[in-house]
């Protein structure tokens, strides 16, 4: 038997950069391409709503841009009956002789519709009783409607009409200044309006001022006469309009005196005082899920989330003891951060394990990898202010590595390295390339492209992590240091239900979120509080952190009830799902399983009950 030599870390290290072989490859030369088969655009998914959807959102645009006013009780009226309108012709549609794919289809845009309509009868109240506030509004208003007729005006009546005018509304001023300065110092019980309403108020007031100076313009030099007698008399107007606005514009809190500025104000202090978003509450959390299509309590999702990370602990303490740690399971996770890669050595490793994993996925045959998928991919370095926010790799056609950069302090540096090791990184770089996002980019763009109103984050988060459980069961994590990092960002997602739901519940505060990722998970501080600063951010989705596993475990289920059930064969299963586009798992099953089809179908699918990891 012929004795072969331990490889040196160097040698080691290189073989690990070499680019993998085979189609898997990224190309150098340029993408390669095969074009589709013929049989692929057979009417599966094809129905009549990929002609119907598009004329909803514009019809709507159309209808809303054309009132001269948002206050306008016509418009109101108007859109009102829009949404009645296409529900009558929902009803007239016959659902029974619809394809599965129509039929989906017809229930997404029912639940859309339902959704619309719902929030236009909430802004509706707003926009009344705002408008309740401007009640000179229609005599203004009328001055866009004579000008689209064209209508003859009287000039020596006109202009003293619209002096009164002013003055009416120079009147009406006064007399709400009053109210609205009442509600505004309002304290206890006491009647209040609502902020939202002053604003929609003011805004409305701004509108009819641009209204009357657009009024004006249009004649203005082209009918010398209309401009000798308006010009006064129209600027008078604009500027009771301006006046008038003011009145419900929100006052700036007032800035500390000399005599008081060294007074110390309560505040937040830490990571508690920087700009979070404000908690939604349960209230709130309930009509988002609804909209989401889950049909859960945000209360019982905490308990799913705290449930599945105590499996999570149970097999991190295994691996641990592997690892020669005894149950001690931060050692065993700080040996893994340990064995990073050298400073500009990243991309190459990121590379590889990017190609692993494609060849993994086309040796099972788990999907379809177009080649020009395979070869339209690229690596980018994020910046050092990014890494604030995102201090991981972020993916689609375009990977994003996190690593540490000149401009760094040292320990924002090693901190960098730790978390970005190539164990960890093992469970993630195809959740941000083939088949995660860069996969479902490339598909959703080509495919069912009509059903892109429906994008929901259970989809596309919820589909990159099923691959990261379903590779887990696969044994794709060879080494139990993979295995320690598959289960770090399993615990990560996780703890993101908890205390994503958590906080907006009122039952978090922003450091408890980073103390649980520290102490609990494992990260990094400077991570952790980049990953809560990012998750808390004013420009998140409320239920963007929770999306992860929540969908992922609906598309394991889902996988358990077609694949495993032997109904169709992973390559079927995966590619009919990536087709379908970014809609609602609950939906996707709908549409690739017998589950009965009603018009009035709602939301029931329960499937955290049918989620077992062990």
């Amino acid at each position: 038997m012929k004795i072969i030599a331990p490889l040196t870390p160097a040698l080691a290290f290189l073989l690990l950069c070499l680019p993998a072989t085979g189609h898997a490859q990224v190309s150098t030369k340029g993408p390669g391409y095969n074009p589709p088969g013929g049989s692929e655009f057979v009417a599966d998914h094809a129905n009549d709503f990929r002609d119907l959807l598009p004329l909803y959102p514009k019809d709507l645009r159309t209808i809303e841009s054309n009132f001269p006013s948002k206050i306008e009780h016509r418009r109101i009226e108007r859109i009102e009956k829009f949404y009645m309108d296409w529900r009558k012709l929902l009803q007239s549609m016959d659902f029974d002789a619809m394809n599965r794919s129509g039929k989906v289809d017809y229930i997404l845009f029912r639940h859309r519709l339902e959704k619309d309509h719902g929030n236009f009868r909430d802004q509706s109240a707003i926009l009344r009783e705002a408008a309740a506030m401007i009640p000179f509004a229609e005599e203004v208003i009328a001055l866009e409607y004579n000008r689209r007729a064209l209508k003859e005006y009287n000039i020596h009546k006109l202009a003293p009409k619209l002096e009164l005018l002013a003055q009416k509304i120079d009147k009406t001023r006064k007399k709400n200044a009053e109210s609205v300065n009442k509600s505004r110092q309002a304290k206890g019980t006491d009647p209040r309006v609502k902020e939202e309403v002053y604003k929609v108020a003011e805004d409305a007031s701004r509108e009819l001022q641009k209204l009357v100076q657009r009024w004006f313009d249009f004649y203005r030099g082209y009918d010398p006469l209309f401009t000798w007698w308006l010009a006064a008399p129209s600027k008078k107007l604009t500027e009771s309009l301006q006046a008038y606005a003011e009145v419900f514009k929100k006052p700036e809190t007032p800035k500390q005196d000399n005599e008081n500025k060294n007074v110390k104000q309560p505040a937040e202090e830490g990571f508690n005082g920087e700009n979070h978003v404000a908690p939604v509450g349960a209230k709130r959390l309930a009509e988002l899920l609804a909209e989401e299509m889950i049909p859960y309590t945000a209360a019982e999702l905490v308990a799913i989330g705290k449930k599945e990370l105590q499996w999570c602990i149970e097999q991190q303490q295994q691996v641990a003891r592997e690892l020669n740690f005894g149950n001690d399971t931060r050692k065993a996770l700080d040996h893994v951060k340990s064995l990073h890669v050298p400073v500009g050595k990243q991309p190459a490793a990121i590379r590889k394990l990017a190609l692993e994993s494609i060849e993994y996925l086309e040796k099972n045959k788990l999907l379809t990898v177009p080649q020009l998928a395979k070869d339209s991919w690229r690596i980018g370095m994020m910046s050092p202010g990014r890494q604030r926010y995102n201090p991981f790799f972020t993916g689609g056609s375009t990977i994003s590595v996190s690593y540490p950069h000149s401009e760094m302090s040292h320990a924002d540096k090693l901190m960098s390295m730790r978390g970005n090791n190539p164990h960890f990184s093992a469970a993630t770089v195809h959740h941000e390339l083939i088949p995660g996002h860069h996969l479902q980019d490339f598909m959703t763009s080509r495919y069912n492209t009509h059903r892109s109103a429906y994008n929901t984050v259970f989809w596309t988060e919820g589909w990159a992590l099923y691959w990261e459980m379903l590779l887990w069961d696969m044994g794709f994590a060879k080494t139990p240091e993979d295995r320690m990092g598959f289960l770090f960002w399993r615990m990560h997602r996780c703890a993101r239900i908890i205390f994503s739901l958590g906080y907006h519940l009122g039952e978090m505060s922003p450091q408890d979120c980073v103390d649980m990722l520290v102490d609990v998970v494992g990260h990094e501080p400077t991570h952790a509080e980049g990953e809560i600063r990012r998750s808390l951010s004013p420009h998140t989705p409320t239920l963007y952190q929770c999306a992860y596993m929540l969908g992922g475990i609906q598309f394991y289920v889902l996988r358990r009830e077609m694949v495993t059930s032997g109904k169709m064969g992973d390559r079927e299963f995966h590619d009919r799902i990536l087709k379908g586009n970014r809609i609602p798992v609950e939906m996707v099953r709908a549409e690739i399983s017998d589950i009965p089809l009603t018009r009035d179908y709602k939301t029931n699918w329960r499937f955290a009950d049918d989620f077992r990891t062990r």
